[in-house]
């Protein structure tokens, strides 16, 4: 659990599609199929880590935003704003209604706004929440966020296969991490630009230029207004090209805190889930590893309780008998043995 001084109750929310699109991509190499098909990768990496997430930090409030698939008031400032994005995979898509299903039997409040982003949303709410005196713990790895970030709002940003551990970000994390205080960052992305949202920022500038701007002239705006007076050809080319673009660039990247939303933070306190209805949900999606974090008693599994007779294959001898048998069975059933109970990180060891 997060080690806090704070005294504050506890609002997590998750970043829905950033979190459900890094699930898909983090097994896109073996990814979870069901006996009948269905891709659940995705929808694995999604649950399982809601779920740990809510048992080890125990939050007091808790709630899933997610982008709408209406264009944005951005796409309508800036005709190619995210225009590089692929479509969402078929085998993602085909997963979301089973989504829909889970968070409602796992009463986890979805929220969804056509026309804005889940950044806007989330920044909403943390702000409100501010307001009631509650701790923010925003869980994405979204670096946009970290314009939000100040001593009640933090950036949690789950671990990857490559770093297992989790970063939760303050302010003096998102210093280190940038270069610029949280109330910059809008200004750096705004200078820099962002590739992954087709936001363009000044010519040529990038991120080492960006901070240094900011440190030297405090804002874009006043970096521009000084572009004449900077020695360096490149970089005062860069500012004078096309400011428009380049103020336009810093809106785009900045996340509303003012929308008007059909829940507010009152409603989103964490509540018991419908455990049967999620247990059948998770046996239909064939997630058995997943109902020991929803279930503590013995009669939630009894369907699954067989008598077992365990042996051991240690030569190719009993591999060839193993095969032989699994030709006459009619169904098979393997565990695949790992390392982690994290499925961004672990390695297979055995089946």
């Amino acid at each position: 659990m997060i080690s806090s001084n704070s005294e504050r109750k506890r609002f997590f929310i998750f970043d829905g599609y950033a979190l459900l699109y890094r699930a898909h991509f983090a097994l896109i190499k073996n990814p979870l199929v069901t006996s009948y098909g269905l891709h659940t990768s995705a929808l694995y990496g999604f649950t399982n880590q809601v779920l740990k997430l809510i048992d080890k930090e125990k939050p007091d409030y808790v709630a899933c935003a997610f982008d709408s698939k209406e264009k944005t008031f951005r796409h309508h400032m800036f005709n190619d704003y995210k225009a590089q994005r692929p479509e969402m995979p078929n085998e993602l898509q085909s997963q979301l209604p089973h989504l829909w299903e889970l968070l409602n039997f796992l009463n986890l409040p979805t929220l969804k706004k056509p026309g804005y982003e889940a950044d806007d949303l989330i920044g909403t709410l943390a702000v409100e929440a501010n307001k009631n005196k509650l701790d923010t713990y925003i869980v994405s790895g979204d670096k946009d966020f970290m314009q939000l970030i100040n001593e009640h709002i933090f950036l949690y940003s789950p671990g990857t296969r490559w770093k297992p551990k989790v970063t939760i970000y303050d302010s003096k994390g998102v210093e280190k991490k940038w270069g610029v205080k949280p109330n910059k960052i809008i200004d750096l992305l705004g200078l820099m630009g962002d590739a992954s949202d087709n936001i363009p920022g000044a010519s040529g500038i990038g991120e080492k230029t960006a901070v240094k701007l900011i440190k030297e002239y405090g804002s874009l705006e006043n970096a521009l207004k000084n572009a004449e007076n900077i020695k360096n050809k490149r970089i005062q080319n860069g500012l004078q090209s096309n400011q428009n673009l380049t103020l336009l660039s810093k809106k785009l990247v900045t996340i509303k805190t003012d929308l008007n939303l059909e829940l507010s933070v009152k409603d989103l306190k964490l509540k018991e889930i419908n455990k049967n209805n999620s247990l059948k949900k998770f046996r239909e999606l064939e997630f058995f590893a997943l109902e020991k974090l929803i279930s503590n008693s013995e009669n939630d599994n009894l369907e699954l309780k067989t008598k077992n007779n365990f042996k051991t294959v240690t030569s190719k001898d009993q591999l060839k008998k193993l095969v032989n048998h699994f030709k006459n069975s009619k169904k098979l059933t393997f565990s695949v043995e790992v390392t982690s109970e994290n499925p961004f990180s672990a390695s297979i060891i055995g089946f």
